[in-house]
Order: structure tokens, then sequence, then C-alpha cells
């Protein structure tokens, strides 16, 4: 299990995390829906050579079906079911691809019909292992918290920079900070990532706190995040690390 900071088993982090998995989920479940539908067209054609690619119609259609349920009821089953049916539709396409060749049909084999399947099953069952510690708890949550969530971090994204001494922004534009008298909490856009750090914490994941332009590495549960800020979205950070001195102490 991969390590990550201590701070992320607070209720407040384990809430974020949680709207952040169902948020994953649901990217998953738009993933799963495009899959699906790429692959009932490519059934449909391959039906017209051969009738047997009914059944890779059938597999299309259960893969399109289980992202239109993950996406309602962002769960991790809806996940593994897609992870499930992506490995048959490589199945699939293996062993249509070794009757072709047996057949001596070398021009019907299409590369991209057994790596495209593979790279989908790969993902789907990484991001499943990944959020397998989170199971009880997005299945326990109620939609009104993840709304609720979403709409702080959309807020967050709406103000203005200029305006806004108490935000700062990556470079990247991924991810924003908003200061607060104890502590920073973090967001990126469509609740990718998001969570709560004391300021004591944050100024330790400051990798070189003598640089002009500030570069933060936090071990997130969910995978090793880094943000790097420009000069003077760093100066913000400086200065509200100095004034938080006091309570970090």
């Amino acid at each position: 299990m991969q390590a990550h900071d201590p701070l992320f088993d607070s209720a407040q982090n384990q809430a974020l995390l949680v709207v952040c998995a169902r948020k994953t989920i649901r990217t998953a479940a738009f993933a799963g829906i495009i899959w699906g539908v790429i692959n009932v067209g490519v059934g449909l054609a391959a039906v017209q050579v051969n009738p047997m690619n009914v059944g890779l119609v059938g597999l299309a259609l259960i893969m399109l079906a289980a992202g239109l349920v993950a996406l309602k009821r962002p769960s991790l089953h809806a996940l593994l079911a897609e992870a499930i049916i992506s490995v048959l539709l490589l199945c699939w396409n293996i062993g249509v691809a070794v009757l072709n060749l047996m057949a001596g049909q070398t021009e019907n084999f299409h590369g991209h019909g057994l790596i495209f399947p593979a790279i989908a099953a790969i993902m789907f069952f990484k991001q499943y292992f990944k959020l397998g510690h989170l199971r009880d708890a997005i299945a326990g949550m109620d939609k009104r918290t993840v709304d609720e969530a979403s709409g702080v971090c959309k807020q967050l994204f709406k103000r203005k920079l200029k305006e806004s001494p108490d935000i700062a922004e990556a470079a990247s534009k991924r991810a924003r900070l908003r200061f607060m008298s104890d502590g920073v909490f973090c967001a990126q856009r469509n609740l990718a990532r998001a969570f709560y750090m004391s300021a004591a914490h944050f100024r330790k994941s400051i990798t070189d706190p003598n640089r002009k332009r500030v570069r933060v590495v936090v071990r997130h549960p969910l995978g090793k995040l880094t943000y790097a800020f420009d000069k003077k979205n760093s100066d913000k950070i400086k200065s509200w690390l100095n004034s938080a001195a006091p309570q970090a102490s």
C-alpha cells in the first residue's frame, strides 16, 4: 500500500477523499460509455463480415449500460463491472484474432483491436484497486455532501485571482489554494483532488522554502501530487505562511 501523509486520516480529509473518489468513478463512467459506443459501432460493422460478432455488440451494450449505472450511482461495484467487461472485450478480440490467423485471414487482423481493450481493462482495474479501501465510505456518502463539496470547489475557481489575496493558483492552473486562519484548502478542477492541511503541514510540503518559485509535494492516498507556483503566487504563499507562523507553532 502506498504511504501517505497521516493528515489524510482526519475525518475532514476522509470525507473529501470520498467525494473525489466518486468524481473519479464518474469520470471512468464517461470513459465506459464512450468505450461502449465505440464497440457497438465496431461490432455492428463486424457482424456484416461474420454474424458471430454479434457477441461483440452484446458485450459493448453491457459496457454501455455499466457506464450509465456508474454515472448515476458511482460505486466500486460499478467500476469493477466496467473492468471485467473490458477484459471480456479483450478476450473476445483475442479469440477472433486467433480464429482469423488460423484461417489464414491475416488481412482481418488489427492490432488496435487488442491494444485498446487491454489499455481500457488496465485503467479500470487500476482505479478499482486504488479506491478499494474507500468502498464502504463511497457507498454511504449522500448526494447532498457531494453537491456541497462540488459547490465549494466551483466557487474557489470562480474567484478572480487579482481580487483574492487569499487564493493562489498553481502554474498549471489545475489547482488552487485558499488560505484560511489555521490552514489551507486545496482543490483541483472538477474535484479530481481536494484536501485540507494545517499551516505546519503545508510548510513541510514545500520542497525548498528558499526558492523564489514555490513547489509543493503532497503524499496523497490516491497518488503523489506536485504543484508548482509562479513567482506572484509564490509570494502570496510566503506572505500567508509568515502571518500564519504564530498559529502554526
